[in-house]
C-alpha cells in the first residue's frame, strides 16, 4: 500500500509534469551535406536529413556543412559552410497565419525565402546579428556575418 504522502507527491507530479515547458519541433531538415550539429538542451546531436528542429536549438555547421530548413509556415532557411545560427522564437497559428520568427545569426551566411508569416504580418520575420536586427518584410534575402564583424546585405 501506499502511503497518503507518497500518493499526494504522485499525485503532484502527474498534474504539474504536463505544466513543463518543452522546446516544441518547428521545422523540418529538408536538406543537409556535410557536418551539421544541433545543440538541444546542452546535448550535441548530428543533424539527420528529415529531422524536426526545436525553437531554441543551436545550428552548427562544419567547413563543409549546409543545411536548408522548412517552417511549419512554409518560411525556407538555408545555412551554409562554417554558420551558427539559434532558432530563438517561433510561433504560429495556421488557422490565422499569425506568430511571429526570430533567428539569431551569430557567423556564416543565411539565406531566407519568407513564408505565411511575412505575407499576413510584414515585419513579423526577425534575423539578428551581433550588429543588426533585420525585420523581413520583403519576401527573399541573404546575409552574412563575418567573424570581424563585417556585414554584407543582398536582396
Amino acid at each position: 500500500m501506499m502511503s497518503p504522502a507518497k500518493k499526494l507527491c504522485l499525485t503532484l507530479v502527474l498534474t504539474t509534469a504536463p505544466l513543463l515547458s518543452f522546446a516544441e519541433p518547428i521545422a523540418t531538415i529538408k536538406t543537409l551535406s556535410g557536418d551539421v550539429t544541433l545543440i538541444r538542451d546542452g546535448e550535441t546531436l548530428s543533424a539527420k536529413l528529415g529531422e524536426r528542429v526545436h525553437e531554441a536549438d543551436r545550428i552548427i555547421t562544419g567547413d563543409n556543412g549546409s543545411i536548408g530548413l522548412l517552417f511549419d509556415d512554409d518560411t525556407r532557411v538555408g545555412a551554409g559552410p562554417r554558420s551558427t545560427l539559434s532558432l530563438a522564437d517561433f510561433s504560429y497559428d495556421a488557422n490565422s497565419q499569425d506568430g511571429n520568427l526570430d533567428v539569431e545569426v551569430d557567423n556564416g551566411t543565411l539565406s531566407m525565402i519568407a513564408g505565411k508569416l511575412v505575407e499576413n504580418r510584414p515585419g513579423a520575420v526577425k534575423v539578428r546579428t551581433p550588429a543588426a536586427i533585420l525585420a523581413v518584410r520583403g519576401t527573399e534575402f541573404s546575409v552574412k556575418v563575418a567573424n570581424s564583424l563585417d556585414k554584407d546585405v543582398a536582396e
